[in-house]
């Protein structure tokens, strides 16, 4: 039986998930269930949203965009090790980007797992550590710790801002990607009220 991979969301170009261009795939799935999480709804294994990918095909499409690379988040990236691992093995078939992953397995979780640690060797950074969220301080990935497999992405590359992506799908919902303060994450959904004005010249 071919593997499986459970999706939340693509964005097949992102420029607030890791230094330059990227795809960003959101997997669905999370037993941490970490406090104040910015994506709740990745939580559950079998989300109605959710959908069901060949890992290997979804590489290769992702591995022919013109990106330079490709960022895993979720979810937990590492809950579904063996599919993950395919999807970046068959983009590193297509593209030499560089890969990326945001885990909230703790290092010492991900070096105990025979598989995590196996996919954690196929990247080349990953973010560890559950998120916390830590009351009026301005820090973002304070609670990460981060493995650098390899030297091809630069640490200060990493550092976390506030900014953000809003996206429209053609279903009509909408994608807010990146790192939104509690403010930020208001006002958008004030403006998503609004009726829209168009301009008709």
């Amino acid at each position: 039986m071919s593997l499986q991979l459970f999706v939340h969301d693509i964005n097949r170009c992102s420029f607030v998930n890791g230094p330059g261009a990227r795809a960003v795939v959101w997997v669905q799935g999370c037993s941490l269930g970490c406090p104040g999480c910015f994506n709740p709804g990745t939580h559950r294994a079998e989300h109605p949203s959710a959908s069901i990918a060949d890992p290997a095909a979804m590489g290769e499409e992702l591995g022919r965009l013109p990106v330079d690379g490709l960022t895993l988040s979720g979810g937990e990236p590492l809950e579904q090790p063996e599919a993950v691992s395919e999807l970046i093995r068959a983009f590193r078939r297509w593209n030499s980007g560089t890969v990326l992953i945001f885990s909230g397995f703790s290092p010492k979780r991900i070096f105990a797992s025979a598989a995590a640690r196996s996919t954690l060797l196929l990247a080349d950074a990953v973010l560890a550590g559950p998120y916390k969220e830590e009351a009026g301080s301005s820090e973002i990935w304070s609670s990460k710790q981060l493995i650098l497999v390899t030297d091809r992405i630069e640490p200060n590359t990493l550092t976390p801002e506030r900014r953000l992506e809003v996206s429209l799908h053609t279903d009509s919902s909408v994608r807010l990607s990146g790192y939104p303060d509690p403010a930020q994450r208001r006002d958008l959904q004030h403006y998503l009220k609004q009726e829209p004005e168009y301009d008709q010249r």
